[in-house]
């Protein structure tokens, strides 16, 4: 290894090792802020808690527009070829419409809040919490495209602390501080995303000498097409799978009592942490597939996705581990019965399981510029999920949710791998 190279690997592991802490810190963070919430909320109000973050974020990704992927895309890709200046307009353009759009959504879901909870929740006591629920979206968007400009610069430590993990820490320590209501909590947690924007557009601002072109650039032959063609096909990808994790809660808040969404809620968001990481590792991966891609170096973005696969076996491998062996223990700390959350916590742990021996498809895809593959595989899982949770969830409940959920994210992982294969040979 030569002199030159070893700064950059070394670089490259202190960044690896910061992005893997922000997320333990995320993990760590939201396991407390789920204890503690169901332990100060009791079952009824966390499951209301529950019940808006899953209102939030399908609102939130319809209102990102489809542009999160497409903006770390043309970040590093731009910044690939030395078109800085490019890289700084995706930027301001992505963020812009996440913001302008972000805004609208929050305000129509604060006037719609009792629409949604007595017409489609059918849960009239859940307008005051929708209300409030409305005003992290705008702030929550703001951050997220903040940290994908982040992730394109490839800083994704700070990407994911902006994105993942300074929200449910702040949020935690507010609960712990005393915001122990259904109401208080829900500001504590939107205030919390208002200091993660501020955050974020410090890290930006740190980047900005990067987003400048040297005189005498020379374009290549291949321009990137615009960030609103990525984005249009990457929007019904982004709702969908949005759809596919609030879906089974909201199906089953409007056939089954506040405690079983609840129970299903903590368990599938315990089992999430699995999730948690490998979207960790394929975040960090993003700017790398892309650059390898833009410049056709196949060698190298084959022993890219390698790279990422063995990483997320190595950390995904034994949290399903700890998590399968200690399952009632570690429910317990929830306050959930083990009877009720052991059957449901396990099936998850199967989807999660093919989920992160098959990783990071999705992102290789995206970064590759094949979104129309990626809407037609994410409406077929949409519409498998519906049926699945209308059909498993009226007689089983909660392990209902659990075995539409499971079977969703093993067909989903099944089918990006295969479809990988076919669209990119190369790799």
């Amino acid at each position: 290894m030569t002199a030159t190279t070893l700064p950059l690997v070394t670089r490259a592991r202190v960044h690896l090792v910061l992005s893997l802490g922000a997320r333990a810190l995320e993990a760590a963070a939201k396991f407390g802020l789920y204890a503690l919430a169901a332990r100060a909320l009791g079952g009824h109000d966390a499951g209301r808690f529950f019940l808006a973050l899953s209102v939030v974020h399908i609102v939130s990704t319809v209102a990102r527009l489809g542009l999160e992927r497409p903006l770390t895309r043309h970040v590093a890709a731009e910044l690939a070829v030395g078109d800085g200046a490019a890289a700084g307009r995706a930027m301001l353009t992505g963020s812009a419409a996440i913001g302008a759009a972000s805004a609208a959504a929050g305000a129509l879901l604060f006037l719609a809040a009792p629409v949604v909870a007595h017409d489609l929740l059918r849960q009239p006591d859940m307008v005051a919490a929708l209300r409030l629920a409305a005003l992290i979206v705008p702030l929550q968007n703001l951050a997220y495209a903040l940290a994908y400009a982040l992730i394109g610069l490839e800083r994704g430590a700070a990407g994911q602390l902006v994105m993942n993990a300074l929200a449910p820490t702040l949020s935690l320590t507010a609960l712990m501080l005393g915001a122990g209501d259904l109401a208080r909590l829900l500001i504590a947690y939107a205030a919390a995303f208002g200091l993660c924007v501020l955050l974020g557009l410090g890290c930006i601002l740190g980047e900005r000498r990067r987003l400048t072109t040297p005189p005498g650039w020379t374009p290549p032959t291949e321009a990137l097409p615009s960030l609103w063609h990525g984005a249009r096909p990457l929007l019904v990808v982004e709702v969908s799978q949005a759809s596919l994790l609030s879906l089974p809660v909201l199906i089953l808040g409007a056939l089954a009592d506040p405690v079983s969404v609840s129970v299903f809620s903590l368990c599938s968001r315990l089992s999430m942490l699995v999730t948690t990481v490998v979207l960790s590792l394929g975040a960090l991966s993003a700017p790398v597939f892309a650059r390898h891609y833009r410049l056709a170096d196949w060698s190298a973005l084959r022993a890219a996705v390698r790279h990422n696969r063995r990483l997320t076996l190595a950390f995904c491998l034994p949290l399903i581990a700890v998590m399968a062996v200690g399952a009632a223990p570690v429910l317990a700390l929830l306050d959930v019965e083990a009877a009720l959350g052991v059957p449901v916590l396990l099936i998850l742990l199967c989807g999660q399981l093919i989920f992160c021996l098959l990783p990071s498809r999705d992102v290789l895809l995206a970064m590759a510029g094949e979104g129309g593959i990626l809407r037609r595989l994410s409406l077929w899982q949409l519409a498998f999920c519906t049926i699945l949770c209308l059909a498993a969830i009226p007689p089983w409940g909660a392990v209902g949710a659990a075995l539409a959920s499971a079977t969703i994210w093993i067909g989903g992982a099944v089918a990006l791998a295969v479809t990988a294969r076919r669209r990119l040979p190369q790799v």
